[in-house]
């Protein structure tokens, strides 16, 4: 029997309050990230470990993106970082498959919620398990 656990089990949340016009003049080695994907390569970075990035304010609201360590994103989007019992690769699956848009509030500019939607459910595997599906889906071109 397949045991489901909830997003927030998963993971933990992390913010950003980096806006696109204060890196403008900043130049480096370290990817940035917004909505629509890359942006630039900056001198710092927020995450040293892969993780989920969900946009989270304006036009997208809900789309993920798996990023690599030493990465950043700004402030229209979050972290979900995931912690011991899940792959980073296995969490976005499951994330993008989630329709996180359906938690939106706001008229003008809508926004999601960690606090909402932490609550979806999603299967536990065993970290073998969820390498194997990782795999699977890459092969057929998930």
């Amino acid at each position: 029997m397949k045991k489901y656990v909830t997003l927030g089990e998963v993971c933990s949340k992390g913010s950003s309050n980096i806006a696109q016009k204060d890196i403008e003049h900043n130049n480096g080695s370290y990817g940035i990230y917004g909505a629509s994907g890359y942006i630039k390569d900056v001198d710092f970075y927020h995450q040293d470990k892969p993780y989920i990035a969900v946009v989270k304010d304006g036009a997208g609201i809900g789309r993920t993106m798996l990023l690599p360590e030493k990465t950043s994103v700004i402030g229209t989007m979050q972290y979900l970082i995931p912690n011991d019992m899940i792959c980073v690769e296995y969490l976005y699956y499951a994330v993008t498959y989630m329709n996180l848009a359906k938690y939106f509030s706001g008229a003008t500019i809508p926004h999601i919620y960690f606090k909402d939607y932490q609550k979806e459910k999603l299967p536990l595997l065993t970290i073998e398990e969820q390498r194997k599906t990782i795999v699977y889906k890459k092969l057929i071109g998930l």
